[in-house]
């Protein structure tokens, strides 16, 4: 199995750092939580895999997709079938690049596409499911069954406050309401750095799903759940889809 993995930043699904011969992939949270769900249906963890050498994980820099999407042509546009705003065009536009390069994958492949759902406390949860709606398009016009829309709501900090708050993944769902603007003295973002008493780094912030601290399996929330039955239903085709090609 192999992962396409494709986000917004270092504390969601991680970076590609310089190393001696290239560039490494170091994992964010985000990615660490697709990691561990993985895990749970194949028995071994893609990431660990990676890191000791196999060619079970693939990281594609949001502005790579964003080149694919350009019209090839000055005027044509290079997708078709977008006819659902402009905004939620580019999120169908980059599900459908990376849809696609999944699909060229000998191996049996799972593509995550992490956005964070953002808005404010006042945005209808009607937003959040057109951007969600938006990449089940896109991975749909590239003719890929194994894409995964993971979009938080607000943003990723409400599914890391879910594992760390002092009743920890109880009466989530109040989260998804908090501001998606980090300017708002009830962001996420300040919540989760008022609890720790400092701005917690990408690199602390994925050890607490690499190391334990944080469990994607009880996170109960809805905008994780949507993306979790997604996982599993992408997982099952890829593997379906494997077994028929034998």
């Amino acid at each position: 199995m192999k992962v396409f993995l494709s986000g917004e930043g270092p504390t969601d699904i991680g970076r590609m750092v310089p190393c001696p011969g290239g560039e490494m992939f170091v994992p964010g949270p985000m990615a660490w939580m697709v990691d561990k769900l993985l895990e749970q249906r194949l028995g071994y963890s893609l990431l660990e895999l990676h890191d000791s050498g196999g060619e079970t994980v693939e990281f594609i820099h949001k502005t790579n997709l964003t080149a694919m999407g350009k019209p090839s042509q000055p005027g044509k546009p290079l997708l078709s079938g977008l006819k659902h705003g402009k905004g939620q065009a580019f999120h169908a536009r980059s599900a459908q690049c990376l849809g696609l390069l999944a699909k060229a994958s000998e191996s049996p492949a799972v593509a995550v596409l992490f956005r964070d759902g953002d808005g404010t406390n006042s945005t209808p949860r009607q937003e959040w499911r057109e951007k969600f709606d938006s990449m089940v398009r896109g991975f749909a016009m590239a003719g890929f069954a194994s894409g995964v829309p993971m979009v938080p709501r607000p943003k990723s900090e409400a599914w890391l406050l879910c594992g760390l708050k002092d009743q920890p993944y109880q009466n989530c769902d109040q989260l998804e309401e908090a501001p998606g603007n980090d300017g708002s003295p009830r962001a996420l973002k300040s919540r989760l750095e008022d609890m720790l008493g400092h701005e917690a780094s990408a690199e602390e912030q994925a050890a607490w799903v690499r190391d334990g601290a944080i469990d994607p399996q009880q996170i109960q929330m809805p905008s994780f759940a949507a993306f979790h039955d997604a996982l599993n239903a992408a997982v099952s085709n890829a593997l379906t889809s494997s077994r028929d090609k034998k």
